[in-house]
């Protein structure tokens, strides 16, 4: 199976290439293609193998070849029509982002509490009250939303969306959706883009995550050498981080070699193993549904994010340890590290 990050390079290559045709340009190899990408010319190449698409190795790619093959694999036959859910300030520079845009993906009805909005164009959309939106979205055999609500309405509004039909979410909203495995959620963490921006400008710029690898692969390695030599026990890390531990793992305490920090269910099942901690903001059952396929033995949700009562018991019949950390991704990494280092905490 595909991951959603192979999906995610494959469309941003397509964006790209596109604007270099317009630009003039025929061929590329693979390290160009790799440079204005930013991943390795090794992730250009499997990427594109998966398609079953190769260059030449006089000329590299060829630009129009390539973005045909990429739009064969990522474009369905007919165009798939997309719901979106608040239209404040983020919600409209979405539309506005999409407005116009010739694609096999387009947002063809927008939805709002605001009657003024009702029953009006939002950069070329036709914008309802959310009252009718069960009922529209499922009219129009929509399978995709964007949640661009407050996190308080978030949950109510997926909900109302999943009973429609959809399939596939992508979350702007602040906070974790409980839903049924089967539906896909996407979550565009603007918080946690800032946090990650923040924690390596304070370094100065010297430790830039790479993206062949997630945005914290440095400090992760560093991490998993760490807990290597120290076979350090969960139940010890927590008290020296300031997390909280809420359920308590395995008797005789929890050993991790292995540190896995994100929230892509699908990530976790190629990184995950019986002494990873996972470090994340989606305290759901899925997530422990996860955890417990792989014997993850340890979660710590940061953020300050309190697991429900159903995880939490779910997560005491598995034995999986689970902690709440006040900080973030990235802080809690950090804290771990500078713990594991022997640097002094503030």
């Amino acid at each position: 199976m595909v991951s959603r990050k192979t999906v995610s390079r494959m469309s941003r290559y397509r964006r790209l290439l596109s604007s270099l045709r317009a630009e003039g340009l025929e061929s590329i190899y693979s390290h160009q293609l790799a440079r204005h990408a930013v991943v390795s010319a090794a992730q250009v190449r499997r990427d594109l193998m998966v398609i079953g698409y190769s260059g030449s190795p006089n000329k590299g790619y060829d630009v129009d070849a390539c973005i045909a093959s990429i739009g064969s694999f990522l474009d369905g036959a007919e165009r798939q029509e997309v719901a979106l859910v608040g239209v404040g300030n983020l919600g409209r520079a979405v539309l506005a982002h999409f407005s116009g845009e010739s694609s096999s993906v387009a947002i063809v009805a927008a939805f709002d509490i605001d009657p003024a909005l009702t029953d009006t164009d939002v950069h070329d959309v036709r914008c309802f009250d959310a009252g009718c939106m069960e009922t529209l979205v499922r009219d129009l055999g929509i399978e995709i939303a964007v949640l661009t609500v407050p996190g308080g309405a978030a949950q109510e509004a997926a909900d109302t969306l999943v009973r429609a039909g959809v399939k596939s979410l992508i979350s702007f909203a602040p906070v974790p959706l409980h839903l049924a495995g089967d539906i896909f959620v996407e979550y565009m963490d603007i918080t946690a883009a800032l946090e990650s921006a923040a924690y390596f400008a304070r370094l100065g710029g010297g430790e830039e995550p790479e993206t062949n690898g997630g945005e914290i692969e440095p400090m992760v390695k560093k991490l998993e050498s760490l807990l290597a030599r120290s076979k350090m026990k969960l139940e010890d890390l927590a008290d020296n981080i300031g997390a909280r531990v809420v359920t308590p793992g395995r008797p005789g305490g929890t050993e991790v070699a292995k540190i896995y920090a994100g929230d892509r269910v699908s990530d976790l099942l190629n990184e995950a193993s019986d002494q990873t901690l996972l470090v994340s903001n989606l305290a759901s059952v899925q997530m422990l549904r996860v955890a417990e396929l792989m014997d993850v033995p340890g979660i710590c949700f940061v953020n300050g994010v309190e697991p429900d009562a159903e995880v939490v018991e779910l997560a005491r019949q598995n034995g999986t340890l689970l902690l709440v950390s006040p900080a973030g991704v990235f802080e809690t990494c950090g804290l771990i590290y500078r713990y594991l280092s022997g640097e002094k905490q503030d």
